[in-house]
């Protein structure tokens, strides 16, 4: 289960437009001739009614407090919806609208990871487009691929919802399992996860039922999953961050968020959790090549160590940049031409997929070695690193210290 696409929910979790809806609702109220204003609050509460005519509904029979309804009044809510959803839609055109906070840096890490990206809504399909120009420019349109409703209908709700997210499923043609949805509201991230989506919620701030009922972890925002909403995120975001960002994305989805709810973390947490985030690809080198070739490897491959392999594709031996220095210390100036074999270690550790992390670990901290191949009835499979396992449990602990704080606000 690899994370092969991430969709993004643009109408809340790529940019707040509930404040753009509910300045429709104050104008279309007004030219009905109601004296009625929306608080921020009240219309977050409103969401309980369901879909938008619905909530429509709950704010006429509010103005006109407790007065004798007259045959017209339906036809009146639906001529007002509909004016509403002319209103929405020409906000979107004309006012400035900000992606939430990590969203510009999730599209441009995701895209150096070679994900795709998708974004959906219970809008048309040119509503959706422009929400994704105003919000990260007219690039966009190239690097996102943008699923609409089969109908052009602004009504939500869990069964809308629903729809939605199966129609997603049909025109993304990528397994759900190996998706990964950002929603922000409860009926939306329930309505993707029936569909057999992971979700993961940053809540809107017109959420008004807050976390509860949803399922899957829900966050403030995207830097909440860092600890990095403080302020922080609004600096100069580093490269490091936005990895970060990606990899703490890679691990909800592989791990399916099953470490948010277990305490004991890397005791039940396995090998082949590591390689479902990080993946299989091992570089390696046969044991016959030469020193320089491998030097030539390592600079190219960006990384600290090869497999070695005999011509039968069996593991012989491991060769670090250690093993590197140790060699220049007893060949000298020969070190070039000397034969990997004449330097590699013999003796490896394995380990296997069922291996726990915290195992690995110790083997790591015991035997005093930084790289673990991974191999199956003599095959190789994978590999892990020191630095694998520390960012592995490193994750764990910040994801279960943000859910715990993310659930004590949410019960507040």
């Amino acid at each position: 289960m690899a994370l092969e696409a991430i969709i993004i929910r643009a109408d809340g979790a790529l940019a707040e437009t509930e404040d753009l809806r509910r300045m429709a609702f104050e104008q279309v109220f007004a030219e009905a001739g109601f004296a009625w204003n929306f608080s921020r609050d009240a219309f977050a509460q409103s969401q309980r009614h369901g879909t938008a005519r619905a909530r429509m509904a709950y704010f006429v029979h509010q103005a006109l407090k407790g007065k004798r309804e007259t045959p017209d009044l339906s036809p009146l809510i639906d001529a007002m919806h509909r004016r509403c959803c002319k209103l929405f839609t020409g906000f979107i055109q004309s006012q400035p609208i900000e992606p939430r906070a990590g969203v510009r840096d999730l599209v441009t890490a995701a895209h150096q990871e070679q994900l795709r990206l998708a974004v959906t809504a219970l809008l048309p399909e040119v509503e959706i487009d422009a929400l994704l120009r105003k919000t990260l420019g007219s690039w966009s349109a190239s690097a996102f691929t943008t699923i609409a409703p089969d109908k052009n209908v602004a009504d939500d709700g869990d069964a809308a919802n629903l729809a939605l997210y199966q129609r997603v499923r049909e025109a993304i043609n990528i397994d759900p399992v190996n998706c990964l949805v950002i929603e922000a509201t409860v009926s939306g991230a329930n309505g993707a996860r029936a569909a057999g989506f992971p979700v993961v919620t940053t809540r809107s701030a017109f959420c008004a039922q807050g976390g509860e009922g949803a399922q899957g972890p829900v966050f403030e925002d995207l830097p909440s999953l860092m600890t990095l909403s403080d302020g922080g995120w609004t600096d100069a975001v580093t490269a490091d961050e936005r990895t970060e960002l990606i990899a703490t994305l890679q691990q909800l989805h592989a791990s399916n968020f099953a470490t948010l709810a277990n305490p004991n973390g890397s005791d039940t947490m396995r090998v082949c959790d590591i390689l479902k985030v990080k993946g299989s690809d091992v570089k390696t080198i046969e044991s016959g090549a030469t020193i320089r070739a491998l030097a030539d490897g390592l600079k190219a491959e960006r990384v600290g160590a090869m497999v070695v392999l005999d011509p039968s594709r069996s593991v012989v031996g491991i060769i670090s940049e250690r093993d590197l220095a140790r060699g220049l210390a007893e060949f000298g100036a020969d070190l070039p031409g000397i034969k990997v074999a004449d330097l590699m270690t013999r003796s490896v550790v394995t380990c296997v997929p069922e291996d726990s992390v915290a195992a690995v670990a110790k083997v790591m901290t015991v035997r005093r070695i930084r790289h673990l191949p991974v191999v199956v009835d003599g095959a190789l499979i994978g590999l892990v690193s020191i630095g694998d396992v520390l960012k592995h449990r490193l994750d764990e602990v910040q994801l279960e210290a943000n859910v715990l704080r993310e659930f004590a606000l949410a019960r507040k």
